[in-house]
């Protein structure tokens, strides 16, 4: 029985081995991400609204929110719009408010709170669309520049699109930060991960009648 399990377990690890070197030596994940993604579509918005990432329990933005904010910042001082709506409660108990973060992030680079207006209700991609709703519609500030990751961003505009947005498309423009070496075929790892929740996540809200 030991003999029998230990044997099977070396077969799914030898199994998950080549599943990963396939994913790193090959460029799968990159071509499952294309559909995904949507050229940008920079025009003149009401609002910039900015979709968080996830946020430490300390109040420091993720990496995914800190690259979304610093590109919707640099949209406002190109003239797209005269304000930023940052989006993104707390995605778990543990977690930092991901609007709050942003912007105390951009406020640290010399940005207005003027400028600067926070949704943190919201905990995931359909409810980031209700809430900033809520507060747009009724200052007919519907038209708006959308800025996500470019995986994210399919859901994301269709999501915005449902709720009552004319969506201009803004994602950032990288996926991941530029690496040197064997650093981006390592990146696709996680970039798989993202696409294979992102098709879950289309397929949910469809069912849910999110889109």
């Amino acid at each position: 029985m030991f003999f029998k399990l230990r044997l099977w377990t070396t077969r799914v690890l030898a199994a998950l081995g080549l599943l990963a070197l396939v994913v790193v030596a090959t460029p799968i994940a990159d071509y499952l991400a294309q559909p995904l993604k949507i050229e940008a579509r920079l025009r003149s918005a009401k609002v910039v609204v900015v979709l968080g990432g996830g946020a430490y329990r300390d109040g420091v933005p993720s990496m995914a929110s800190l690259a979304r904010a610093v590109y919707g910042l640099s949209l406002l001082r190109a003239g797209y719009a005269p304000r930023l709506l940052l989006s993104g409660g707390r995605a778990k108990p543990d977690s930092g408010m991901e609007a709050l973060a942003m912007k105390n992030l951009l406020e640290g680079v010399g940005a207005s709170a003027k400028i600067l207006e926070i949704e943190g209700r919201s905990t995931r991609t359909y409810s980031n669309a209700v809430e900033c709703a809520r507060i747009l519609q009724p200052q007919g500030a519907m038209r708006i520049l959308l800025v996500t990751h470019p995986t994210h961003m399919l859901r994301a505009k269709l999501t915005f699109e449902k709720a009552g947005f004319t969506v201009y498309p803004a994602p950032i423009p990288w996926e991941r930060p530029p690496t040197a070496g064997a650093m981006p075929r390592i990146g696709r790892i996680p970039l798989l991960y993202n696409v294979v929740y992102e098709y879950g996540g289309l397929v949910l809200y469809w069912w849910r009648g999110w889109l």
